[in-house]
């Protein structure tokens, strides 16, 4: 029932008011994603973070995160900001949130990847995984209030190694689901949860790494 409460409240707010320059030629520019990104971040509240989430993912995806402490009211803030940030891009949508366009405005690439790894999340918690985390409201308050420095060393250590050791990453894309998983175990919460925890990574991970065939157990 949140979850088409959700739908809702996005279906029936009022169009972006934005003095973005649309693009008409679905390309993305620097203007425009400075200028959404700035209001991306206004509404969100974000002041912790310099510049724009394009170009700062993980210190803006680590504020952003801390918003779910506050429950399904943080994720419906986040969701409904990120919904007017994707029409303020409009047309230029695809292109603004993709790697190739990154690297092409001087991001290296890992970090690039981790630009587009953010937004991915994001669009599975506002989506796909929106009733489950309704669901496990009070549980998934708790886990980001308490286990965001797991939360973090989880994402380094598969970085790491992965720029260290390639060849073997499906092996180590299967282990940084894992992680997930045990920091949204089902002794604490329940089965859902822990899938919702799994594919909370597994949808930063699959950016790349799309010969992994790897899936999250459902519950």
């Amino acid at each position: 029932m949140k979850f088409l409460a959700l739908i809702v409240v996005l279906a029936i707010a009022p169009n972006v008011i934005s003095a973005c320059t649309p693009s008409t030629h679905g390309m993305c520019n620097p203007d425009l994603l400075q200028c959404c990104g700035l209001q991306l971040k206004s509404d969100l509240g974000l002041s912790n973070c310099n510049g724009i989430l394009a170009f700062e993912p993980e210190c803006h995806r680590q504020e952003i995160e801390n918003m779910y402490i506050n429950g399904i009211s943080g994720l419906m803030k986040v969701c409904d900001s990120f919904n007017k940030y994707y029409e303020c891009l409009g047309t230029a949508r695809r292109d603004c949130t993709s790697i190739s366009y990154h690297v092409k405005a001087g991001l290296r690439l890992p970090d690039a990847v981790k630009v587009v790894s953010m937004y991915k999340q994001f669009g599975f918690a506002c989506g796909a995984g929106f009733e489950g985390f309704a669901n496990n409201d009070a549980c998934m308050t708790q886990i980001f209030s308490t286990k965001q420095t797991q939360i973090n060393s989880c994402r380094t250590k598969f970085a790491n190694n992965i720029l260290a050791d390639y060849k073997n990453h499906c092996m180590y894309f299967e282990q940084y689901t894992g992680c997930f998983n045990a920091l949204f175990d089902h002794s604490t919460c329940n089965a859902e949860s822990t899938w919702w925890g799994c594919e909370y990574a597994r949808q930063s991970g699959r950016v790349v790494l799309h010969d992994c065939n790897l899936q999250c157990s459902t519950f």
